[in-house]
């Protein structure tokens, strides 16, 4: 087992980089504050999956468990479902002697780690991601949300979970696109701060398509302690350095938006990647030997670098004009002056912007 603390504001706590759940789950909560009673929030087929291991680890521990389920869609982190998880819990555990344990992807992860920041003004969450993507990302930091009929991630607030435990053995069972995705969150965290993990993937690309164990667990400890030092050095995303684990995602947020969300988050980030990694080579940031570097990895990890969705150009504009990164007016982006060196560039001229991703997006009507 890896252990990798993270030390924030809010709290100190546990990242487990682990391949025995029901061995190194119950070690951790015993020594910790926590209610009697677990509430585990998933979907009914990851209850299926895993739901007994989890269980045997809690019952371990001392804790009576509870299992809600949400329907297994990207559609239930919404605000009417955080409500009516509320009600649910206040059924199966009275008081406040109660935790959320959030099992699964990063809709599960933050649908239970928004609820946990308002039920009775905030109680005890772990993590215990299923998914590659929120092995290495979105279940370490703090941020939770839901989306609103106004807008997605609306709602939200920082919360740092109390724990998180990341089973390398569950993805075992991952289809081969939710692995895709998380590789590229991966490849990005080499991109934006460790050229030696850049160098890791060069030469153990295969091993982690045949998901060996000892290959998987190094790629998910390291990309989770680049973000654990991210997130230490600015939790609550004032000081613009978090603003770096956004590479890419100007433009794969605009990207899903605008492909009416046919295009999956990863498949949106690797193409926002490759668009950064294009627009940092014509401002002269980034050399040409780096640049075919990425695009050489990123093909042979797989990822793609070129969509024929058909898109409008006037949605892809709309959705980066009103991008939250922006600050005093000015549209910020991060790019790359080379592999590990992130930078952030305002107002990008318009006209390059739409060339870079006319490129990558051969279906922009």
């Amino acid at each position: 087992m890896k252990t990798i603390r993270v030390k924030t504001q809010q709290r100190t706590y546990s990242i487990l980089i682990t391949g025995d759940l029901r061995r190194d789950l119950p070690r951790s909560v015993k020594r910790m504050d926590l209610g009697r009673r677990a509430v585990v929030v998933t979907f009914p087929r990851l209850k299926r999956a895993f739901g007994a291991q989890v269980r045997h680890a809690l019952a371990a521990a001392g804790k009576t468990t509870h299992f809600l389920t949400v329907p297994d869609t990207e559609k239930s982190k919404n605000a009417a479902e955080a409500l009516r998880l509320t009600q649910r819990i206040a059924r199966c555990a009275q008081g406040k002697d109660v935790f959320l344990v959030a099992l699964g992807g990063g809709v599960v992860g933050d649908l239970a780690g928004f609820v946990a920041s308002i039920y009775k003004r905030g109680v005890a969450v772990i993590q215990v991601p299923t998914t590659l993507l929120a092995q290495i990302d979105s279940s370490i930091g703090g941020k939770t949300a839901v989306d609103a009929p106004w807008g997605k991630n609306m709602l939200g607030a920082f919360y740092q979970p109390s724990l998180v435990v990341a089973d390398i053995s569950f993805l075992r069972r991952l289809p081969d696109r939710q692995l895709l995705a998380g590789l590229a969150e991966a490849v990005k965290y080499a991109l934006i701060k460790d050229e030696k993990l850049f160098g890791f993937y060069e030469k153990n690309r295969h091993r982690i398509f045949a998901r060996h164990a000892g290959t998987l667990k190094e790629m998910v400890s390291r990309c989770a302690a680049v973000k654990a030092r991210v997130v230490e050095q600015d939790e609550f995303d004032k000081k613009d350095i978090r603003i770096i684990l956004n590479f890419g995602h100007t433009f794969a947020h605009a990207f899903e938006a605008a492909s009416d969300y046919r295009l999956s988050h990863g498949e949106a980030v690797s193409l926002g990647m490759a668009c950064a990694a294009d627009t940092s080579r014509a401002l002269g940031l980034l050399k040409k030997k780096d640049h075919e570097r990425i695009l050489a990895l990123m093909a042979a990890m797989k990822l793609p670098v070129r969509c024929r969705h058909k898109m409008a150009w006037s949605r892809i504009q709309r959705a980066i004009a009103y991008d939250k990164k922006h600050k005093r007016g000015k549209r910020r982006f991060v790019m790359l002056k080379g592999i590990g060196m992130p930078c952030i560039v305002e107002d990008i001229d318009r006209g390059l912007l739409r060339r870079m991703i006319q490129e990558r997006l051969t279906g922009i009507s």
